[in-house]
Parts: structure tokens; C-alpha cells; sequence
């Protein structure tokens, strides 16, 4: 009868482990809801990571549209403006207002000045033959104004405001030939 009930307990034992199940379903249930949660958990962190990026690059893209609209309003040539009417003479007010502005909005910092004032000898000559080429007394006047009433917050943008101005008054370019 041994042998017998040794070859049946083997049976039994399948037959047993086949139909209690519902605890390895359960688990599987389980794991997978962790792993569906976890799931949702990062694409929401990867969702707010993304919203902040995209934030981020709105703001910096506002801070440049602003500062370039900033410049684009003090390149203008005032109503009561004078224009003067020798390009040499403008265009030498030109490079004296570099100075004033380099002196003016970089006062804070000694460091600054003092390069400024050993390398002017050789940028305000540069000033000038840019103003000279643009040809215009017209740019000159909105180069000066726009020197004269730059703001701290406007100090780095001085490239941009020369080519602004020569933007907005300087003679239109020359088509090229075909």
C-alpha cells in the first residue's frame, strides 16, 4: 500500500498546489500596481520637470524680447534732438559718449574703469570710424542719445544699441551685384 499512497501523494500535491493560486495572483496583482504606480509617479516628475524647463526657457526668451525692446526704445532721435550737421564732429560726440557711458554705468567697478581707461585710447578711435562708416549724422544723434540714457540694466547691450541705430537711420545697403 506504500508504493501505492506514494504515487497518489505526488498527485495530490499538484492537484492542491494548482488550485490554491489565488495568492501568487494576488502578488502578481500587487507587483503590478507597484510597478504601474511607480510608473505614473515618474511620468509626473518627468512631466514637471519638463513644464519647469519649458518655463525656464519662456522667461529667458521674455528677459531677451524685453531687453531688445528696451533698446529699441532708447534708439530713437528725440523731437527736440540736435543733429549735427558734420559727420567728423558727430560722429567725435559719438566716441565721447562711449566714454561717458563706459565711465557712468561701470563707476561700481574699479577693475572695469581702470581697463576701460587704458584701452579707450584705442576703442574711441574705433568709435568713431564705425560712426564714420555708417554715414549717417542721423545715427550718430541716436548713438549719443542712446549712449547718454542707457541704464545699468541696458550696460552690456552697447553693440546692440550702435547697430540699432544704424538699423533704424543709416543708409539702406547697397545691393549686392548679380
Amino acid at each position: 500500500m506504500l508504493p501505492r499512497l506514494l504515487r497518489v501523494l505526488p498527485v495530490v500535491l499538484v492537484f492542491s498546489a494548482g488550485c490554491d493560486d489565488s495568492a501568487q495572483k494576488k502578488a502578481a496583482a500587487d507587483a503590478k500596481a507597484k510597478k504601474e504606480a511607480k510608473e505614473a509617479e515618474e511620468a509626473q516628475a518627468l512631466e514637471k520637470r519638463k513644464q519647469e524647463r519649458l518655463a525656464k526657457q519662456k522667461a529667458e526668451e521674455d528677459a531677451v524680447k524685453a531687453k531688445e525692446a528696451a533698446v529699441d526704445a532708447l534708439c530713437t532721435l528725440p523731437e527736440d534732438a540736435e543733429i549735427p550737421k558734420k559727420l567728423d564732429k558727430a560722429c567725435a560726440a559719438v566716441a565721447e559718449a562711449h566714454d561717458g557711458f563706459m565711465t557712468r554705468l561701470y563707476a561700481d567697478n574699479a577693475e572695469t574703469v581702470a581697463k576701460w581707461n587704458s584701452a579707450k585710447g584705442t576703442q574711441l578711435p574705433m568709435t568713431t570710424g564705425q560712426c564714420t562708416k555708417a554715414g549717417s549724422t542721423k545715427v550718430a544723434a541716436c548713438q549719443i542719445h542712446a549712449l547718454n540714457n542707457a541704464t545699468v540694466e541696458l550696460k552690456k547691450e552697447l553693440p546692440a544699441m550702435f547697430k540699432t541705430c544704424i538699423d533704424k537711420y543709416g543708409a539702406p545697403p547697397e545691393p549686392k551685384p548679380e
